[in-house]
C-alpha cells in the first residue's frame, strides 16, 4: 500500500480493506530488509548477491506505487507523487545494476542501493498503513451511523407480527419495537411510552421520554417500554440515511487549502525531477566527483523531494477533525465548511429555536378583585380547547397552580382571543391591545409587562378586566454562557422577526451585542449581505426551518437541533444534532485548531523538504537516509493531525457544564 498521495486508488481500497494482509506484508518486508542489509556480508560476491531479499520488498511494497504512477500517467494524464517515488526506486535499482557491472565508488559497493530501493518502498507502505489507521479512526463516526441502519423490523400487518426488511417498509406501516431494541424507522409513536437513547446521533447522555404523538428516529435505542411506531419515511429517507450521505459527501469535498496543496504537489513532482538532473550535472562538473556519485546525489533528491508529507497535510487534519466532531453530534458537510468557519468574525443568531427553546411559558400574572386560584381556573378553562401555543402555556400554568374549570360555549375570535362561558360568567382572554383603553392598577401592571418585552393577555369577566397574564419564549439554559464565550473573539448579532421589546429582552438575557428586530426572512438575508459587503465573514446560526435563506447566504452556516429536520441537513454547512448552544464556542475554537494544524503541517513539510534537498546536494544524505527523513516527515504530519482526536474534549469543555 502506498500513502494516499502516492495512490490514486487509496480511498477505495484503504478505508474498509482488511488490515491483516497489510500488517503481514509489512512484517515480512521488514524482516527481509534486515536480512538484505547483511546480505553482502553473507553471500559476498557470489551469485547469491543477485538474489537479494530486497527484491521481494520492492515487489510487495513498490509494485502498488508503480501501478498507481502508471495509471495516473496513462489513464488520467496526470503527474502524481507516486511517479516521483517510482523514479526514485527505479533509479536506485539502476545504481545497483551499475555496481554489479563493476562500476563502483572508491569506497566500494557498500552503499547497497537495492536495499535503498526496498527501504523506500517499505517506508511508503508503512506511511500509508499508518495513515489508514488514522483515517479509519476518523471514519468510525460514519461506520457508527451505518451500524445505526437496522436491516429488519417487526411490522404489525393484518393482525400479525411479521419480520420484514426495512427497505420493504412503507410510510403508514406500524412497526413494533420491543424494550432494548433499536428503533428501525423514522415515525410517530401511536401506542406505548418509553425512554429513547439518542446519544448515538445527538450526543445527549440522558434518554428522552417518548409518548403517544412523539417522533422517534431510526438508529436510536428503545430503553424501556414496548411501543408501536407509525412509519413516516422510507428507509432511504430517514434521518440516519441522510446523515450517512452527508458525511460521505464531506469526504469527497476538499477545502480550498487542500486544493492549494494539490496544486503545489503537482508542481513539485516535475520540479524535483528537474532539480535532480541539475544537481547531477552540477555536482559532476563543479565538485569533480564521479558520474556514479553525482547520480547518487540526484537520486537522493528524488527521494527527499517527494511531496507526500505536503499532500497528507490537509486531508489527514480534515479527516481527523470531521471524525472528532462527529463524536460530539456535530455533522460537517465539507472541509470547506471548517475552513470558512475558522475565518468568520461575525456570528448572527436567530432568536426563536436557537437562543431560545421556542416554547412559550407563562412569565407572570396579576389579578385584582378576584382570588388568584379562581382567576387561573377561569383563564385555564377558557383556553383549554385552543391549540394555540399561548393557550397551551396558560393551561399548563393553571394546572400547575390548581385546577381548571370546565368551559361551555367556547368561541375562538380570529385575531383577538378566546371567549367562553364558565359557571354562568362570560370570560374573555385577548391580547392586551384589545384592552389598551383600560385604566387602573391592572392596566399599569400590563404596561410594565409590555415594557419588559413580554406578550400580555388581558382577562375580563362579564365585561370587567380582572387581570393580565404575560408569556414569553424561554431562553436556553446555556445560551448566556455560550454567547459570552463567543463575544470574546467575535461580533454577535441577533436577527429576529419578533417585536422590539421582546428582541431587546432576549438580547439582554443572552448577551448578544447587536439586535435587529421585526425582520422578514428576506430582510435577514439583506442584513447578512450588508455585513459581508462591509468586509465581514459571517456565520449564521438558526434552526434550519424558517432560516433557510439566511443559512444559505452566510459564508458559513450552522443549523441547531437538526436531528429530524431535513431542511436543516440540506441547507446548513454544519448541523448540530441537538440544541446545546454551549457546543458552539467549542466548535468555533476547534475549527481554528484544525486550520492551524493544516498550516503547521504544510510549513513543517516544506521546511524539512528544503533542508533535505540541500543536504542531499552536498552528499550528507544518501538514498537510504533520505528515505528515512522523508518518511519520518510524513509520519509526523499524520501523527500531528491525529492529535486532533485527543484535544476534542479539552476544547469542548471550555464552558462550564458541557458534558
Amino acid at each position: 500500500m502506498a500513502c494516499s498521495c502516492c495512490s490514486s486508488e487509496h480511498k477505495g481500497n484503504g478505508f474498509f480493506a482488511s488490515t491483516k494482509w497489510e500488517i503481514t506484508k509489512l512484517c515480512i518486508t521488514a524482516v527481509l530488509l534486515v536480512l538484505s542489509y547483511f546480505w553482502h556480508n553473507i553471500v559476498g560476491d557470489s551469485i547469491g548477491m543477485y538474489f537479494d531479499p530486497s527484491w521481494i520488498a520492492i515487489i510487495l511494497c513498490g509494485i502498488p506505487i508503480m501501478k498507481s504512477a502508471w495509471h495516473g500517467l496513462v489513464h488520467h494524464r496526470k503527474i502524481q507523487a507516486s511517479l516521483l517515488i517510482t523514479v526514485a526506486i527505479v533509479s536506485s535499482v539502476a545504481l545497483e545494476i551499475v555496481a554489479w557491472c563493476g562500476i563502483s565508488l572508491e569506497s566500494g559497493h557498500m552503499e547497497h542501493y537495492l536495499f535503498a530501493a526496498g527501504e523506500i518502498a517499505f517506508l511508503m507502505g508503512l506511511g500509508g498503513f499508518i495513515e489508514d489507521l488514522t483515517v479509519k479512526k476518523t471514519r468510525k463516526g460514519i461506520e457508527r451511523l451505518v451500524d445505526l441502519s437496522p436491516r429488519t423490523a417487526v411490522v404489525k400487518l393484518f393482525g400479525e407480527l411479521l419480520v420484514l426488511e426495512v427497505s420493504q417498509i412503507q410510510p403508514g406501516d406500524i412497526v413494533v419495537v420491543k424494550p432494548n431494541d433499536m428503533i428501525p424507522v423514522d415515525g410517530v409513536v401511536v401506542s406505548g411510552e418509553t425512554a429513547v437513547d439518542q446519544a448515538s446521533i445527538t450526543g445527549e447522555s440522558v434518554p428522552c421520554d417518548k409518548k403517544e404523538g412523539d417522533t422517534v428516529f431510526a438508529g436510536t435505542w428503545n430503553k424501556s417500554g414496548a411501543i408501536e411506531v407509525k412509519v413516516t419515511k422510507r428507509s432511504d429517507e430517514t434521518t440516519v440515511a441522510k446523515l450517512i450521505s452527508l458525511v460521505e459527501e464531506a469526504e469527497g469535498k476538499k477545502a480550498p487549502i487542500a486544493r492549494l496543496a494539490d496544486r503545489w504537489a503537482s508542481f513539485i513532482v516535475p520540479s524535483a525531477i528537474a532539480l535532480a538532473f541539475i544537481v547531477f550535472f552540477a555536482t559532476k562538473l563543479f565538485a569533480e566527483i564521479s558520474w556514479l556519485e553525482a547520480a547518487i546525489r540526484g537520486v537522493t533528491i528524488l527521494v527527499v523531494f517527494c511531496p507526500c508529507s505536503l499532500a497528507l497535510a490537509t486531508p489527514t487534519a480534515i479527516a481527523a477533525g470531521l471524525g472528532a466532531l462527529s463524536y460530539r453530534g456535530i455533522m460537517v458537510k465539507s472541509g470547506k465548511a471548517i475552513e470558512e468557519l475558522a475565518k468568520v468574525d461575525t456570528v448572527c443568531f436567530d432568536k426563536t429555536g436557537t437562543l431560545t427553546t421556542g416554547q412559550i411559558k407563562v412569565n407572570e400574572f396579576f389579578c385584582d378583585g378576584i382570588d388568584e386560584k379562581e382567576f387561573l381556573a377561569l383563564a385555564g378553562g377558557t383556553e383549554n380547547s385552543s391549540e394555540h401555543p399561548i393557550a397551551k402555556a396558560v393551561v399548563d400554568f393553571a394546572k400547575e397552580n390548581g385546577n381548571i374549570k370546565e368551559a361551555q360555549k367556547v368561541n375562538s375570535i380570529v385575531g383577538l382571543g378566546v371567549e367562553a362561558e364558565i359557571d354562568g360568567q362570560k370570560v374573555l382572554i385577548a391580547r392586551w391591545q384589545h384592552f389598551e383603553k383600560e385604566k387602573g392598577v391592572v392596566a399599569e401592571k400590563a404596561s410594565a409587562m409590555l415594557e419588559k418585552g413580554l406578550t400580555v393577555m388581558g382577562v375580563s369577566v362579564d365585561g370587567k378586566v380582572v387581570g393580565c397574564i404575560s408569556v414569553s419564549d424561554t431562553i436556553r439554559q446555556d445560551s448566556k454562557q455560550a454567547v459570552e464565550a463567543i463575544n470574546e473573539n467575535y461580533d454577535t448579532v441577533m436577527l429576529t422577526g419578533d417585536n422590539k421589546n421582546a428582541a431587546l429582552r432576549m438580547a439582554d438575557l443572552s448577551g448578544v451585542k447587536e439586535v435587529k428586530y421585526e425582520l422578514l426572512p428576506d430582510q435577514k438575508v439583506e442584513s447578512i449581505r450588508e455585513k459581508q459587503q462591509g468586509g465581514k465573514k459571517v456565520c449564521m446560526i438558526g434552526d434550519g426551518v424558517n432560516d433557510a435563506p439566511s443559512l444559505a447566504t452566510a459564508d458559513c452556516s450552522i443549523a441547531m437541533g437538526a436531528f429530524g429536520s431535513d431542511l436543516a441537513i440540506e441547507t446548513a454547512d454544519i448541523a448540530l444534532m441537538n440544541n446545546e448552544v454551549a457546543r458552539l464556542p467549542g466548535l468555533m475554537k476547534f475549527s481554528k485548531k484544525i486550520l492551524r494544524t493544516i498550516k503547521g503541517n504544510i510549513i513543517l513539510a516544506m521546511t524539512i523538504n528544503v533542508i533535505a534537498v540541500i543536504l542531499s546536494a552536498v552528499a550528507v544524505l544518501d538514498p537510504v537516509t533520505g528515505a528515512l527523513v522523508h518518511n519520518c516527515t510524513s509520519l509526523f504530519v499524520v501523527g500531528n493531525s491525529a492529535l486532533l482526536f485527543t484535544d476534542k474534549d479539552k476544547t469542548f469543555k471550555n464552558i462550564k457544564g458541557i458534558k
